[in-house]
């Protein structure tokens, strides 16, 4: 149940979406919606690992504001002056530090794309699009790693026999450098001519071929999906009645909250905590499932003496 379970066309459906609404949306309310639950996810994927990057990016919005604030000088409400007379004005201070988090909220976004987006995943979605291209890059993507793990080999080796990085005068240490890149590049093209005949022989260059992939569209997915498009729906129906619209020059003027804004605030927050819900939800009952089985009985006679 987990979001990352899910179709892979939902879930660039949903990147797609709030990347271009943080990007596109300077709205406060819509900001800070969309920070706050792209911080919520980014920690409930990565843990302790997203604390150093949620720290830059809530610290980023209050520098941007300073430097757009030092260097761009519009707006009514001053409140002083820089070293050679220009004015520091609120409304050049709230716009940067809304663009600063409009930038943070994209960038905790794009972690969150990096963490659930696999290999497989981007192969799949490639491939529906042109199954060559898909091809390609599966072979970009096993190289990468392939060709890591032998240049560790290869160096290994080389400094086994004295000629590693480290060893030897300045030339002695070129010498060995070239010595190892020429191995890695003669290996790698004899690598890549094994696979080109090996995919050649398998019918990869055939007209007519499709990208295999055990991805499938069942009922769990529609049913996200339907719930997506009316969020979206909703969305696009506050961005068409100006809700997402402010302005800052000459000063802060947006329309006035009413009831039915709120209608469109909660819709862009359901959306963006979609993922974030599933995940938890999906976690919680998997752990649920787990203190419920029973460990396997061992047979009789085993672990006797």
């Amino acid at each position: 149940m987990r979001f990352d379970s899910y179709h892979p066309g939902l879930n660039l459906l949903f990147f797609v979406a709030v990347i271009a609404a943080a990007l596109a949306w300077n709205h406060p309310v819509f900001v800070g919606v969309g920070f706050v639950c792209a911080l919520i996810y980014s920690f409930a994927l990565k843990g302790r690992k997203a604390v150093l990057f949620a720290l830059v990016a809530l610290v980023f919005p209050f520098a941007w504001s300073a430097w757009f604030a030092y260097n761009t000088h519009f707006g009514i409400t001053n409140l002083g002056e820089t070293i050679i007379g220009n004015r520091i004005t609120l409304e050049s201070l709230a716009y940067g530090f809304v663009q600063g988090a409009q930038i943070s909220t994209a960038c905790l976004w794009m972690t969150c794309v990096f963490k659930l987006f696999t290999a497989d995943k981007v192969v799949y979605l490639l491939g529906r699009v042109s199954p060559r291209l898909s091809l390609m890059l599966a072979v970009a993507l096993r190289a990468i790693p392939m060709v890591a793990d032998r240049t560790h080999r290869i160096d290994t080796a080389q400094k086994a026999i004295g000629r590693g990085s480290g060893c030897g005068n300045l030339l002695d240490r070129a010498h060995n450098w070239v010595r190892r890149v020429s191995i890695i590049v003669s290996w790698s093209i004899e690598r890549f001519a094994e696979m080109s005949d090996s995919m050649r022989s398998r019918g990869s260059l055939l007209r007519g071929r499709t990208a295999y992939s055990l991805y499938r569209f069942d009922a769990r997915d529609r049913s996200l999906v339907i719930t997506m498009v009316v969020l979206i729906t909703i969305c696009i129906a506050g961005m068409l009645l100006t809700q997402t619209a402010i302005q800052y020059n000459p000063q802060v003027i947006f329309n006035r909250m009413t009831p039915l804004s709120f209608v469109f605030y909660g819709a862009y927050l359901v959306f963006c905590l979609l993922p974030c819900v599933l995940q938890i939800t999906g976690e919680w009952h998997f752990k649920k499932q787990i203190s419920h089985v029973e460990p396997a009985e061992a047979p009789q006679g085993m672990f006797t003496e």
